[in-house]
């Protein structure tokens, strides 16, 4: 199944509570990603998946990312497991699908596509399942252009190094368009899915625009890309609801990035598409 699973942030009080459903109720979905705050103990985590159990919620991506994962200062990365490691422990309390991690060290630096960087990344990954493991969760990877996990190839190397079935894949297909493939999303989105297709457990939906910098009304050589609500730029939707359709396994679909009324639009566009091409979205 195809589970349109938005963010949603569940507090504490009644008040926030009652936010939280009337969130779910406007957005028209019955699983969300979410992630458990710093400040809260595991019996807060059971009380939390007995509401959402009560009201039919189930949560899918559990994502709260940490920056220091695979760094290459010892004490960020330990810093990172501990997150990672309670991460791993509340997403098993509340039952969800995944969580998600991003390997962003050395990011928008020379060294971001190094071996020695990527070296480390594995190791680091490597440790990470192995937690994965102990709690019997999965751990999905989430990748961008300008970090270690850039490109299919990179996914497909992290996944034949770290032989786990508890290693998935957060897809995000934006974040992997270089800019000579904005408008070959089509390309793009059938290589991942004949590459990593078995693996994804989890998609970030949104869609990618590129503009040129203009000066004295002359285009310059520099280009930019940018992340825009699904339906408003050139990612190629059909394709990627067919594919995921015809998985074996559930997939998350997470419109990300926006404000509540773009969320909504963004997933709207989405549904339209599949209500074209006779998909069904849960």
């Amino acid at each position: 199944m195809i589970l349109m699973c938005p963010p949603a942030r569940l507090g504490k009080t009644a008040e926030e509570r009652e936010a939280f459903l009337h969130k779910v109720g406007i957005l028209d979905v019955k699983t969300v990603s979410m992630a458990t705050p710093a400040d809260w103990t595991d019996k807060e985590v059971e009380d939390a998946r007995k509401f959402l159990d009560e009201h039919g919620i189930r949560v899918g991506e559990f994502s709260g990312f940490h920056k220091g994962f695979a760094s290459a200062s010892p004490e960020n990365h330990r810093s990172a497991i501990q997150h990672y490691r309670r991460q791993l422990r509340h997403a098993r309390i509340l039952d969800a699908q995944c969580v998600g991690f991003s390997i962003i060290c050395d990011r928008a630096t020379p060294q971001m596509w190094s071996e020695q960087t990527w070296q480390r990344c594995i190791a680091a990954v490597e440790e990470l399942v192995e937690e994965a493991e102990k709690t019997q969760m999965n751990v999905a990877a989430h990748p961008h252009i300008v970090s270690p996990l850039c490109s299919s190839e990179r996914y497909r190397a992290l996944l034949d190094a770290v032989a786990s079935p508890r290693l998935k894949v957060l897809m995000d297909p934006v974040n992997l368009t270089w800019p000579h493939m904005v408008y070959r999303t089509t390309e793009l989105v059938n290589r991942i899915f004949d590459e990593l297709g078995d693996h994804i457990t989890a998609l970030h939906a949104k869609d990618v625009t590129i503009s040129a910098v203009q000066r004295n009304g002359e285009y310059l050589s520099v280009v930019h890309l940018d992340e825009a609500v699904p339906g408003t730029g050139a990612m190629d939707y059909a394709t990627i609801l067919r594919r995921l359709d015809v998985l074996d396994q559930d997939v998350t679909l997470h419109v990300e990035h926006f404000s509540e009324a773009d969320t909504i639009a963004g997933q709207q566009y989405i549904r339209y598409v599949a209500r074209d091409l006779g998909i069904a979205l849960h």
